[in-house]
């Protein structure tokens, strides 16, 4: 391994530098989930929090350290990112036995994973490195099943998963049934959710604290099942023709090892990440698709006796890279980030010189980063712009009774955008807007 170590970190510091240069996305989420629990927002009671809360936590802490900037958004990114390249090279050597091969699927991730909208921090990156971990540690404990500690730690990060994005806890569901079937041992199951039991009761009794149990299990679990599935625009799962052949030559490997019967679990976590994508199809939402696409990859080139057929597989995806890498490039190369341009921050100068510092406002259709570009909060509760939130049944009436008691000084809205009604940008909660119309609470609209 040791004379692949300068490869290794040429590799790295080349992703590092795509990474620099292209276009970023700050979605407002990762800025102002934080931003409000650490202005006295609790998660789950006085906002709308729809995911488990490890990601907004962390990055609450970490802003309270360095600052709500963009450059430490981006470094948190950079930072999950180079820690998947690492664990997609170490799950590959492990997998093989071989350095080689690991840098191969090194190679593989980093010329796929930034142009395929991978610069960017959303929970769907945020379960990666956690997932990525359980791997490695669930492969060493099949491998070795005396080996305890392997198995705990892999529960315990499938749990840290879990905890981060709700859909990633079918890891834990499809690794304990795996264990069932393999081992027919109780003991060994029971070894693998020590670490989630555990993450589990420290949340709970959080929760409990709180009060917020009751809103944790509406927002992440029920009102996503008994509502928003059926929500007009909630579920977005069509892909493009560009999209659906990247998506087919991205899933071979794994189809290739189904068709010949060399069935892994890692086949399988791969699966299952094209399960998590759900319920909107995008490539940022599949990043955990794409390190498990590497592995495989790899694993696939190493399994191969033609050497022929090595040829045209590493031919095909080569030539998929420098489209990728062609296209990406010429849209995104050294562009401002989105969601934190020069348009955003003369929104929030705007915002900031239009209210004191102590009072409440809303955004009526401008984005929620706005919060944290001009130091402002909203009312409890805080409910941002998606229409599935507001049209739960009799939601906006419990909003309006506790807006009541705070109401807001300023409304800022932006102008409507063509679409359907229920379109972010478009839609506008009919209760809402009336109550502030009657309120006759002042409005500003933002450019």
């Amino acid at each position: 391994m040791k004379k692949y170590l300068l490869v290794i970190f040429l590799i790295l510091v080349i992703h590092v530098i795509l990474l620099i240069n292209l276009r970023f996305t700050a979605w407002p989420e990762m800025l102002s989930y934080a931003f409000l629990r650490n202005n006295g927002f609790l998660l789950y009671k006085d906002m709308v929090h729809p995911y488990p809360p490890v990601l907004t936590m962390t990055l609450s802490i970490i802003y309270k350290l360095f600052g709500y900037k963009l450059m430490v958004l981006k470094a948190v990114t950079w930072l999950i990112i180079l820690a998947n390249d690492i664990l997609v090279f170490l799950i590959v050597k492990k997998s093989t036995r071989r350095s080689l091969w690991a840098v191969v699927g090194l190679l593989f991730y980093v010329s796929a994973q930034p142009f395929l909208e991978g610069n960017q921090l959303w929970f769907d990156l945020a379960i990666v490195p956690a997932i990525l971990f359980g791997t490695y540690f669930m492969l060493d404990f099949l491998g070795q099943p005396s080996r305890k500690a392997s198995a705990v730690a892999a529960g315990f990060a499938f749990g840290v998963a879990a905890l981060t994005k709700q859909t990633a806890g079918l890891f834990l569901i499809v690794n304990g049934l795996w264990l069932m079937v393999k081992y027919r041992d109780v003991r060994k199951l029971l070894i693998f959710l020590t670490g989630p039991v555990i993450l589990f009761l420290i949340l709970g009794l959080r929760l409990i604290s709180e009060g917020a149990l009751k809103g944790f299990f509406n927002w992440t679990l029920i009102y996503p099942l008994k509502y928003w599935s059926h929500s007009p625009g909630y579920v977005q799962m069509a892909l493009t023709r560009p999209q659906l052949l990247i998506l087919i030559l991205l899933s071979f490997p794994a189809l290739y090892l189904f068709w010949r019967r060399k069935y892994s679990l890692i086949t399988f976590y791969f699966l299952l990440s094209l399960v998590l994508v759900y319920p909107r199809f995008s490539f940022f939402h599949f990043q955990l698709g794409i390190a498990f696409v590497a592995i495989l990859f790899a694993t696939l080139l190493s399994s191969l006796k033609s050497k022929r057929f090595v040829y045209v597989l590493c031919t095909i995806y080569s030539v998929l890279a420098i489209v990728l890498a062609r296209q990406t490039v010429a849209k995104d190369w050294q562009k401002e980030a989105r969601f934190w341009g020069g348009g955003d921050i003369k929104a929030a100068e705007l915002i900031k010189n239009s209210t004191k510092p102590d009072g409440l406002i809303y955004l009526l259709g401008p984005q929620s980063g706005l919060y944290v570009l001009s130091d402002r909060v909203p009312p409890k509760p805080w409910v941002d712009n998606f229409s599935w939130y507001w049209e739960i049944p009799s939601f906006q009436e419990e909003v309006i009774l506790r807006w009541g008691q705070n109401k807001p000084q300023v409304v800022f809205t932006s102008a409507p955008q063509p679409g359907n009604w229920y379109d972010l940008g478009t839609y506008r909660p009919q209760k809402i807007t009336d109550w502030i119309d009657k309120e006759k609470i002042d409005e500003n609209s933002l450019p």
